[in-house]
């Protein structure tokens, strides 16, 4: 008779849960702004001063790493989350065992109009015999938007502050 009452009672609540997980909302996706890398921002070879450019004169090599994050969209803003990394290889002419490197994450619209940008500064750290390292942090982008804006109303773009002979060494590099 225990037995009975017993799966009576997993019935009855198995029922309940059918009926409980049939009101929940379903799961929405969020449509978040696109993360994109303005082509040839993504890395930097970095020189010393002068005017060699082979091997021996690099001083540091790095690359953007990125995942995915988390956004939020509200009716007044839409709040991106995520981790980001700068790789650096150490070069032959690296000296010091620290080499400051600049971000820009630039947030603007669809037709690519620039709504507002900003630079964070990192540093590459070569700690005694270090050939490689990472620098990481976390990033937190709010984008103000007026109630009847989507999310994909907006671009944000990250990239490498770069000078314009470390730019133009990025496009020739792409061409070879």
């Amino acid at each position: 008779m225990q037995g009975v009452k017993l799966n009576m009672r997993l019935l009855l609540l198995g029922i309940c849960l059918t009926v409980l997980t049939a009101c929940a909302e379903p799961t929405k996706i969020i449509p978040c702004p696109p993360i994109l890398i303005p082509l040839d921002t993504e890395r930097v070879t970095r020189f010393a001063p002068g005017s060699g450019r082979d091997i021996t004169d690099v001083v540091m090599r790095g690359e953007i790493r990125f995942l995915s994050g988390e956004c939020t969209v509200k009716d007044e803003e839409v709040e991106m989350t995520f981790p980001i990394a700068v790789r650096g290889v150490r070069g032959p002419a690296q000296k010091s065992g620290i080499e400051p490197i600049s971000l820009f994450l630039a947030v603007s619209t669809p037709d690519r109009q620039i709504l507002n940008r900003r630079e964070m500064d990192m540093t590459l750290n070569f700690d005694g015999n270090r050939t490689t390292t990472v620098s990481a942090d976390t990033v937190t982008v709010v984008i103000p938007k007026k109630e009847e804006q989507s999310a994909k109303s907006f671009i944000l773009f990250i990239g490498l502050v770069l000078s314009e002979e470390e730019l133009q060494y990025n496009r020739e590099e792409s061409r070879r």
